[in-house]
């Protein structure tokens, strides 16, 4: 057995337990891009998840010019969107999946940067004064760990779960009531319908094999030398489905003693959505043939490239792509996409730690590199320090043997280097594999280079484009894919066009009208925790804070700082708060030193679940800014005290006054190994200013399916019946993070969990409420462009409920964000359950108000604001705290 493939053998011997990477089975980990988040610090840590690498910046990042533009270096392209503006800065980029053989796998991101750069002011909605009381005597805590038991509906495997473009029993568009006001426009999208040119039709048959077989490399062989199928336009797609343009006469065939039979099942045309899977088989193989290859998700050649010499960095160009069955038809969405790769390869990281194993392994475990000689991606799962390339892989062929004979170019010239290991899937299976060090590059920014301000820039230069520039190009490209000639054969062969892009009409929503809280704190004990030679420079900008915010006068205490900020611990902080805490105190804004995490998390960990406070942690550079800082921590400093910095005008049409609005995330960058964590947040009150919070880790790796959603939710409803004795009419859930094919699981599963929740609250609290299910999608490669002269970015509030959604799906394309530099990404939005019928425009108009009342920016965010709570929430407790909050806290915005 030999590699066909991939270079990367699995095993050595038998003590490796052998395979090859290269068996056929494609095991690739994708890269994420490393995003920010808005929180107080950067969060260290690696990103896990579905390719999803994130790390999380300071929310003082937001007011700082260099922030502003950092955060507009995306090194990928499709995640512009969340760096232009600082609503984003949350969201954990979306990386690149693996796959290995038939299954899918998962990548890793680039790991995060631990330092903290530049914390912003945070923000906290907590209760007011008379509700503070009663929640001392909560049973719940805010974090419990979930059984990993999983119930029936969560114990189906990917592969057994139904396709997101097949999921039945979901809810319908209601009717519009036009009472909405809102301005008609034109958009030009990145979908661009695939035809067959004339009459043109497929047919597909499927095929079985007697005896089976197993290898697809063996099928595919079989299947070529069928009689006659050379001459027959065909494609197979390596499983059971053949296409051809031609019907087939015969119903089997006999090749090297197998038995091929053959059934006629249908024939479409290019609406049908059985073009789907053919076009986008089709698809693949022009981008092959134009010599792209499949990194990830996406597309990239290292042939498009730009090198940064000072760096030492290239920037791949490419494409992502998928295919999607619309009401408009079947349709190529693409967008442009960018890859980090360093020209510094793994074996140079290792000798620059001096072989140091421990700091060696921390810095390449769960980072993502590439293999120059067949252009795939790995993730780094661990080394092997006692593997050598002169080791056999199998039989008496060593791995440096092996790369001289199949990839001679890639030379190996230290034969002691260890090895990385990376696990793959191949038919199904996992599988180790073994990397040469040398011949494997570093992908994604380092921790370094993201504190660097210069070469963050241009990186932003070279990756981001603005939306002129992104649509001439996305154009130009699918242009190609019809005239380019190592395409012709089979664009000729099979009749098939790629159309201009397609454009749509949409509407754009008049934006709420924002109404500024200009409360003052009375009686509020706090103290403010600064070094005494800085606060001799910055004792005025505490003044201004104190006007802006109505505050009393605070406490100011000197900690005893050591000469090096290096050797600052987190108790020089929490000896003092311990102090203050006992004396009544309840908030504490703390100026912290910059570029250590573990001062953060000690204060955090501390205030979180032992004294049962609400702090604000600023780095010093962020409190000298002045004014516009002091501005935005009192909003902050508001939010975590219960106090909503402003509202919007109350005027939510059609739907009831007694509504709760939920928002859940599950994040996978848990620096809890194994575990994801979910982030639960529901509105108390009619305005959706005051808040109920709740956080759960999943114990399964990469979990998506909240398996105690029923408690959580049971909990909310508590909390609402105590402020307001009653229950909500409607509930609105906005559910983030469903992976591609959970759609199925999560309307099977997670709506009846809610269902039996509120079947089992007590009938004293009154009538049960409905349910309104949404999945929210920030990561679509969907991109939008006004349809005039300049293609720019749609305004706020453009909404597109047609043509490009689902048939039979109540799913919308929301902008609800402005999109400072670079190209907007809209959300997505899809409605799995709707037993109330809020008419269709109404909850459209719902949604973008939501959007508006996240008090960790003052403009409108790209999803609803309880949805980023959740967000925000899942992403510090999984972080920093990892473990349970003071269930004192649990009304509070304690987490932003």
């Amino acid at each position: 057995m030999g590699p066909k493939q991939d270079s990367e053998r699995g095993g050595r011997g038998g003590g490796r337990g052998g395979g090859y990477a290269g068996e056929r089975g494609r095991g690739r980990g994708g890269a994420g891009a490393g995003g920010r988040g808005d929180g107080e610090y950067q969060g260290g840590g690696r990103g896990r998840g579905r390719g999803a690498g994130s790390g999380g910046n300071n929310e003082q990042q937001q007011y700082s010019p260099q922030h502003q533009q950092q955060q507009q270096q995306q090194y990928s392209p499709q995640q512009q969107q969340q760096q232009q503006s600082p609503q984003h800065q949350d969201f954990p980029p979306m990386g690149s999946g693996g796959r290995g053989g038939r299954g899918r796998g998962r990548g890793s991101g680039p790991r995060p940067v631990e330092q903290v750069n530049e914390p912003v002011p945070m923000q906290v909605t907590p209760v007011p004064q008379q509700q503070q009381q009663p929640l001392q005597q909560q049973q719940p805590t805010p974090m419990t760990t979930i059984s990993t038991q999983p119930p029936a509906q969560g114990s189906i495997s990917r592969r057994e779960l139904v396709k997101d473009d097949d999921i039945e029993n979901v809810a319908s568009v209601p009717v519009a009531k036009k009472t909405i006001q809102s301005r008609q426009t034109s958009i030009i999208t990145n979908f661009f319908p695939i035809i067959f040119k004339g009459s043109s039709k497929i047919f597909l048959y499927r095929l079985d094999f007697e005896p089976e077989q197993i290898s697809r490399d063996s099928r595919t062989k079989l299947v070529r030398e069928c009689p006659g199928f050379s001459d027959l336009v065909c494609r197979y797609d390596g499983a059971s489905l053949l296409y051809t343009s031609n019907i087939i006469k015969s119903n089997s065939f006999i090749v090297n003693g197998v038995n091929i039979l053959i059934k006629y099942t249908s024939e479409f045309d290019h609406t049908s959505k059985v073009a789907t899977q053919f076009f986008n088989i089709f698809t693949k193989i022009l981008f092959r043939q134009m010599n792209f290859s499949l990194m990830g998700r996406n597309y990239y050649t290292p042939l498009n490239k730009k090198t940064i010499e000072k760096y030492q960095l290239e920037i791949w160009k490419g494409y992502s792509s998928a295919i999607s069955h619309t009401e408009a038809g079947v349709m190529l969405r693409v967008d442009t996409s960018s890859k980090v790769v360093r020209k510094k390869t793994a074996l140079e990281t290792i000798k620059g730690m001096n072989y140091r194993k421990s700091q060696c392994e921390a810095e390449l475990t769960s980072s993502i590199v590439v293999t120059l000689y067949n252009n795939k991606t790995y993730r780094i799962s661990g080394i092997d320090w006692n593997a050598k390339v002169t080791d056999k892989m199998e039989g008496n062929t060593t791995f440096l043997q092996y790369y001289q004979k199949n990839y001679p170019k890639s030379v190996i010239t230290d034969f002691n280097q260890p090895l990385l290991k990376s696990e793959v899937k191949m038919r199904g299976q996992k599988q180790q594999i073994y990397l040469v060090p040398e011949l494997a590059h570093l992908t994604g920014i380092s921790d370094e280079m993201r504190k660097d301000f210069h070469i963050m820039k241009d990186i932003a230069e070279e990756s981001n484009m603005d939306p002129p520039m992104r649509h001439s190009i996305l154009d130009s490209f699918v242009k190609s894919l019809n005239t380019n000639p190592k395409n012709e054969k089979q664009i000729k062969d099979w009749s098939v066009a790629y159309q201009p892009s397609l454009t749509v009409n949409g509407v754009i929503l008049d934006p709420p009208k924002s109404i500024p809280n200009n409360t003052s704190v009375k009686g509020l004990k706090w103290c403010f925790i600064i070094d005494k030679r800085d606060f001799e420079r910055n004792g005025q900008n505490l003044h201004t804070f104190i006007q802006l915010s109505g505050f009393p006068n605070p406490t100011v205490v000197h900690p005893d700082m050591p000469r090096n900020f290096r050797d600052v611990r987190s108790n020089l902080y929490t000896d003092i708060m311990e102090k203050y805490v006992e004396q009544g105190y309840r908030f504490f804004l703390i100026i912290i030193p910059q570029n250590n995490p573990e001062v953060y998390k000690g204060i955090k960990v501390k205030s979180f679940t032992e004294y049962k406070v609400l702090t604000q942690c600023i780095f010093l550079r962020t409190f000298e800014k002045g004014r516009p800082v002091a501005l935005k921590l009192k909003n902050q400093v508001f939010a975590k005290l219960g106090i909503a910095p402003w509202t919007i005008n109350n005027v939510f049409k059609g739907v009831p006054k007694k509504t709760m609005i939920v928002g859940i995330d599950v994040g996978h960058n848990s620096d809890i190994r194994g575990r994801s964590v979910v982030g639960f947040v529901s509105t108390l009150d009619d305005s959706f200013t005051k808040y109920h919070s709740r956080c759960y880790l999943q114990e399964r790796p990469g979990k998506e399916i909240i398996e105690t959603l029923c408690n959580a939710t049971k909990e909310a409803l508590a909390a609402y019946f105590r402020l307001n004795n009653t229950l909500p009419e409607l509930v609105i859930v906005y559910r983030d993070g469903v992976g591609d094919g959970m759609l199925d699981l999560v309307n099977k599963f997670e709506i009846s969990e809610m269902h039996k929740a509120f079947s089992e609250t007590p009938s004293s609290w009154g009538a049960k409420p409905k349910l309104m299910f949404t999945v929210v999608k920030k990561n679509t490669n969907a991109r939008f462009f006004t349809n005039d002269a300049r293609k720019g970015n749609p305004e706020p509030g453009t909404l597109i409920d047609s043509q490009i959604t689902k048939p039979n799906w109540y799913d919308f394309y929301l902008v609800s964000q402005v999109a400072f530099k670079g190209s907007v990404n809209p959300t997505h939005y899809h409605v799995l359950c709707d037993e109330y019928g809020i008419p269709s425009d109404c909850f459209h108009f719902f949604t973008f108000q939501m959007c508006h009342l996240y008090y960790n920016f003052e403009k409108s965010v790209r999803v609803p604001a309880p949805c980023q709570y959740a967000h925000r929430l899942a992403f510090l407790i999984g972080r920093t705290v990892n473990r349970n909050v003071a269930p004192e806290l649990s009304q509070y915005l304690y987490f932003l």
